[in-house]
């Protein structure tokens, strides 16, 4: 069954929670910047803009799999210690 969203703050409110989850994980390692926003708007912006035909199931694994270190940023998100994640 193919879920179709309205617009993209409904598809934002049903990815909410693995935005949160992930955040809550990242936090935990030691990322102190990072947000539920940060998350949302790298994926859209860095992954999901070229891609076409996403599943909500890929969309939350991509969520949860996200990793800042590997993503293009300009700000320092993690503390002065290395963190694993």
């Amino acid at each position: 069954m193919d879920m179709e969203f309205k617009n993209i703050i409904e598809l934002y409110h049903h990815l909410l929670p693995a935005l949160k989850c992930r955040e809550r994980e990242l936090k935990e390692k030691g990322c102190r910047e990072v947000s539920v926003e940060f998350i949302w708007d790298t994926l859209k912006r860095e992954k999901w803009s070229r891609s076409h035909h996403l599943t909500l199931g890929e969309m939350v694994n991509d969520i949860l799999k996200f990793d800042p270190k590997e993503e293009n940023m300009k700000k320092d998100l993690y503390s002065k210690e290395e963190v694993s994640i």
